[in-house]
């Protein structure tokens, strides 16, 4: 569809009709967006992709850190962009029409494309997302927030799948435990599992296996979990 839309676009523009191919070349860039973010998020990644790095952690200790994939961020923040522009020109059209349903409509639009742009705000504030794994416990920053469990908390760590491939880490709250929710109820549907840690495969730049089994492996091996703060941590979990 995509591509058809854009021949369309171009063909129009060819023949000397370019006003006509503007919605067709508009159609073509929202739905090409959609497929470039559905192909992140649900195909298998490549596995030569970004391995982990030694990274400074919020506790101040030092652990390997996973980060989030850019062209993740740039695929959802190109469709929040695009939906909040369709949906401002919606509303101005409702309040123009100078109606009780079209001023009802502008208002119930306007407070959407707040919410939307608050969720926009706070993604670019938090980005890049990471997953760091570090002696003292594992924390992942989302999209939309962040949270930390200590080892000893963790009783187990799976594969799994909530609509996308997830890795769960599986967890009893604790007094270490702590999450921080920058949306409030809104936009956190990864914590609505919670004691549960979510990382959706489809955001990390890393090999999520690569990812999976590193955090399977030290959960298992308590006694090597200190070698997180150093590169020996690296050499055993780097690709082979």
């Amino acid at each position: 569809m995509t591509v058809g839309l854009a021949a369309e676009a171009a063909w129009l523009a060819w023949t000397g009709q370019p006003v006509a191919g503007v919605p067709l070349a508009a159609a073509a860039l929202y739905l090409g967006h959609i497929v470039g973010l559905s192909t992140r998020v649900w195909w298998r990644p490549w596995p030569s992709r970004q391995p982990g790095t030694l990274t400074t952690t919020p506790d101040g200790t030092t652990g390997v850190r996973f980060r989030y994939s850019s062209w993740s961020y740039y695929w959802l923040t190109a469709i929040l962009v695009m939906n909040e522009l369709v949906l401002l020109v919606v509303a101005l059209g409702a309040a123009l029409s100078a109606t009780l349903v079209g001023v009802v409509a502008a208002v119930v639009l306007g407070l959407v494309v707040v919410w939307m742009g608050w969720m926009l705000v706070t993604m670019l504030r938090l980005a890049p997302g990471s997953l760091i794994v570090s002696p003292t416990g594992v924390a992942h920053r989302g999209l939309a927030s962040s949270c930390f469990i200590p080892w000893y908390a963790i009783v187990a760590v799976t594969a799994d799948w909530i609509g996308t491939p997830i890795i769960a880490v599986k967890a009893y709250l604790s007094p270490d435990t702590r999450v921080r929710r920058y949306l409030g109820r809104l936009g956190s549907g990864e914590l609505s599992f919670w004691p549960i840690m979510v990382i959706r495969t489809g955001w990390l730049a890393s090999d999520p296996t690569l990812v999976y089994h590193t955090l399977s492996f030290y959960h298992a091996h308590p006694e090597l979990r200190a070698e997180l703060a150093t590169p020996q941590a690296l050499k055993r979990i780097g690709p082979r």
